[in-house]
């Protein structure tokens, strides 16, 4: 069954389909907010209210084609209210090195990968709330400058201005973060720059 033909059922109150939607979307939306607030507590706490909220709100959605963008600015809302409640720093206890820790290689290439995800995901983490959403929106979750701009009530331009930003820091960042872990690196096995 499409997502459109589940949403018109849900719209008409039929539970299963709500059971259904959620099975679609209930990874990306943990992951999601996951990454806007960093606990994993609060994440459940948000896809449970925004699920709840959908179930509520639902027959408001005039054009079922748009649900997505619908859900995620309620999803974002939702974060956002959260995140600002927990407005102090909480440690990263990172969801994509739970799925590593199944595997027994640890390699260099992977200890490196994991090393360059965690300054990523710290990085993402000093962003202000905004230019955090709309990089997780746009890579995380692969919506577009438009659905982004419709689930922040505001400009594409603003969208764009707001992912080149956010870019722009990432990059900087990044690059001191990984001259600091060299410069570490070769101080321990006895180089001097």
């Amino acid at each position: 069954m499409c997502e459109e033909e589940l949403v018109i059922k849900i719209q008409s109150g039929d539970m299963n389909a709500l059971g259904e939607l959620f099975d679609i979307y209930k990874n990306q939306s943990f992951k999601y907010a996951y990454l806007i607030t960093g606990n994993k507590h609060t994440s459940e706490d948000i896809v449970q209210e925004a699920f709840i909220s959908c179930y509520k709100n639902v027959k408001s959605l005039k054009n079922v084609k748009l649900f997505r963008s619908w859900f995620y600015k309620m999803l974002t809302r939702i974060a956002w209210r959260y995140a600002k409640k927990d407005k102090k720093l909480l440690p990263v206890d990172n969801i994509f090195e739970k799925a590593d820790e199944k595997s027994t290689d640890t390699s260099i290439e992977q200890y490196l990968r994991k090393e360059q995800n965690n300054n990523l995901y710290a990085e993402i983490e000093k962003l202000d709330l905004k230019q955090k959403t709309v990089i997780v929106l746009y890579y995380f979750n692969g919506l577009t400058v438009k659905e982004i701009a419709k689930i922040m009530g505001c400009f594409e331009g603003t969208v764009k201005s707001r992912l080149y930003t956010a870019r722009r820091k990432l990059k900087s960042n990044l690059i001191k973060c990984d001259d600091e872990y060299d410069h570490r690196n070769l101080k321990r096995v006895g180089f001097n720059e």
